[in-house]
Order: C-alpha cells, then structure tokens, then sequence
C-alpha cells in the first residue's frame, strides 16, 4: 500500500478510508486501492452488482474555503480517465462506471464525514 507523508497525503488517506467503508456500506467489494500505471492513479477499484467502478476521491474540510470538487481539473479527470481504460484494457473489463467521491471531514473529531458521489462520465 502507498505511504502517505505530508498532510495533504494523510488528508487525503482519511478520506479514502472514509469512501471505502461508505463504498461497503453500500454493497460494493473493494478490489484495488492506489492502482498506479504509466498514465495516472486509480484512487478505488470496487465491484457491485458484475460492473467495476472506478472512483476519484477528493477530500477537504467541511466548511472550507473551497470545495474538493473543485480539485478535479481537466487535466486531473483526462489523466484519470485514460488510466481507468488503460486499466480495463489490460483487465479486459467491458462493463465499467467511472466517478468521484467527495469527502467532506468535519470541524470537530467528533461527526462523521459527509460522503457525495458523482458522475464522471
């Protein structure tokens, strides 16, 4: 698994904890995490229902001064798409979704993180 080092990275880390465990609290199986290749980084590799998903995930505090959505640049998403097709490319996967998953941590330690899914494609 990836070593995350700065606080961006163990924000970052956080917040891909948090959408595994909302992805398995709704039916996904978790196949990879950190799937890097010549293109780019896969955040989440999950499985529901005989379709892979692919999953982005950006994650910042609830109330900032932006919203982690906004992270999600041309570049980043072109980067990110061509990685999710050379990954089924290699895997022969046919049946795939790609999407983001932004996770908003609170203020306080004690409230648990708003999750929100969105469309990629």
């Amino acid at each position: 698994m990836k070593q995350f080092t700065s606080k961006t990275q163990k924000i970052g880390e956080i917040g891909e904890e948090n959408a595994c465990m909302f992805l398995m609290k709704h039916g996904f199986t978790i196949i990879e995490r950190n799937v890097a290749n010549k293109f780019g980084e896969i955040d989440i590799v999950a499985k529901s229902h005989g379709a892979y998903y692919f999953f982005e995930v950006k994650t910042g505090k609830q109330g900032g001064f932006i919203h982690p959505a906004e992270n999600l640049t041309k570049e980043k998403l072109r980067k990110f798409l061509i990685s999710v097709e050379h990954y089924c490319l290699i895997k022969k996967i046919k049946n795939y979704h790609v999407q983001g998953i932004v996770v908003l941590l609170p203020k306080s330690g004690s409230a648990n993180p708003k999750i929100e899914l969105l469309d990629l494609t």
